[in-house]
């Protein structure tokens, strides 16, 4: 809702008794609407061209200053906006002519424009400043000028305040301003133009009785006119009354229809962010979930190889295997299905003392022959004495247990794991140098596992047999 009440603004206004009256009114209703504000008034004298008369107040007091400042001396741009610039009538002449007004006759000043408005604003230093001009019909009244040390003063729904108090202002200066001026009974004039009696001088003749007459009608006419133009203007004073009451009408109904839309605004607003919140905690949700949905997939993925991976293993021992051949076929099986460049396969000697190399990949064959591991001992002898597999990703999961220093390991990564069958140790199965210099997982040590314990089966009834014939 409006600062001010613009039907008490308008009775007072309209009911004062002269135009300070409605000036003080005026520039005090201005003041109350934004404190910040400080207008000042300046009446337009049509026979020089210029503002004269600036009124302002200082405090409580109306404060008139006789001044003249030509409308050649303003800004241009000022001049441009409000008035017309009409051809010379004479040299060295300038006449301008008042535009008629609507929303972009306001003009607003810069500081560039400070110089020249200085004498027609009350502050000295001001950060915003607008002019606008008060017209009755095609004639401009005066300007009123409103400076404030505040930026921007002016932006907004400010001049939307303006303009109603503009009006009603403008309506009563000019009731003010076009008042006919008072007559007296038609008896009045007729006894007035008749001059008191005088002694007749010899040499002045009396008037004639015709002339005495003719000059009373030509009064009593004028004195009708006077009486219709005063009609005709209270007339009109009771029309701009209405269109004023209707305009605040209309201005309280747009204020009534404004707090609405700006209740369902705020409503709207209130609706968007909870919709906001609630597709943020929804899209943390869908995030989650497809984290899981894609680690129940890898999850998938890795069992359903691992599945595969025994479907060869059971596919491999179940055809039939020569003895001296099965070693071979284990290290190859690793290396193929694995990706590994390094794969060898030891088995304990007939004293379970020590283990030696009875099938590689990758190693120097005359090394391979020569090596020996005490049960025990190394990363091997470690493996078939505790019976446990060993997987090592880096250097330091497996640093008490010495690895010999051979230069063609491409990774510190390895898996070592034993093939025991009915708690008897058959094997140690040996896998390093992936194809693709990556280090092993958790998943290669399940599936290792899973692998040797089916071949440990198959290799292990292969050595029995070999001792039960030995032994018959």
């Amino acid at each position: 809702m409006s600062r001010y009440n613009l039907r008490d603004v308008s009775e007072r206004l309209t009911h004062s008794h002269n135009i300070e009256s409605v000036i003080s009114e005026f520039l005090r209703t201005l003041e109350k609407v934004r404190s910040d504000w400080r207008p000042s008034l300046a009446f337009y004298e049509v026979s020089q061209d210029a503002l004269v008369d600036v009124y302002e107040l200082d405090d409580a007091r109306l404060v008139r200053r006789n001044i003249v400042v030509p409308v050649d001396q303003l800004p241009h741009r000022l001049v441009r906006r409000i008035f017309q610039t009409r051809t010379p009538v004479a040299e060295n002449e300038r006449m301008t002519v008042y535009s008629s007004p609507d929303h972009s006759s306001v003009y607003e000043a810069d500081e560039r424009d400070a110089s020249q408005l200085l004498p027609l604003s009350v502050l000295t230093e001001w950060l915003s400043c607008v002019c606008i001009p008060l017209g009755h019909q095609d004639d401009l009244i005066a300007m009123l000028v409103i400076t404030s040390a505040k930026k921007a003063a002016f932006a907004g729904k400010a001049l939307g305040e303006i303009v109603p108090i503009k009006s009603v202002a403008t309506v009563a200066l000019a009731q003010h301003l076009y008042r006919p001026p008072r007559t007296l009974a038609p008896e009045a004039p007729e006894a007035a133009a008749i001059p008191p009696p005088t002694p007749p001088a010899p040499a002045t003749p009396v008037a004639p009785a015709r002339e005495v007459s003719a000059e009373s009608a030509e009064m009593q006419k004028e004195v009708e006119q006077m009486s219709a133009n005063s009609a005709r203007l209270g007339e009109e004073n009771r029309d701009r009354t209405a269109q004023i009451e209707e305009l605040m009408r209309q201005i309280e109904q747009l204020d009534r229809n404004s707090n609405t839309y700006k209740d369902e605004l705020e409503n709207v607003k209130a609706a968007l962010a909870t919709m906001e919140q609630d597709a943020e905690v929804a899209t943390e949700y869908l995030a989650e979930a497809f984290d899981q949905l894609q680690a129940t997939q890898w999850t998938l993925d890795e069992i359903e190889g691992t599945m595969a991976i025994l479907h060869e293993v059971f596919d491999a021992l179940a055809t039939a295997h020569d003895v001296s051949t099965l070693p071979e076929a284990i290290v190859e099986w690793y290396t193929e299905r694995f990706g590994v460049e390094r794969c060898s396969l030891m088995v304990p000697d007939a004293r379970g003392e020590t283990l030696e190399v009875v099938a590689q990949r990758g190693i120097d064959p005359h090394v391979a022959a020569r090596v020996r591991v005490r049960i025990g001992q190394g990363v091997g002898g470690w493996v078939a004495a505790h019976r446990k597999p060993l997987y090592v990703r880096v250097r330091e999961d497996a640093a008490s247990l010495p690895r010999s220093p051979d230069p063609t390991y491409n990774s510190d990564s390895f898996i070592v794991v034993p093939l025991t069958h009915n708690g008897q140790l058959h094997a140690v199965l040996s896998l390093s140098n992936r194809l693709d210099g990556q280090g092993f997982g958790q998943v290669d040590l399940d599936r290792a596992m899973l692998a040797a314990s089916a071949f440990a089966v198959t290799f292990g009834n292969h050595q029995t047999a070999q001792r039960a014939a030995a032994w018959a």
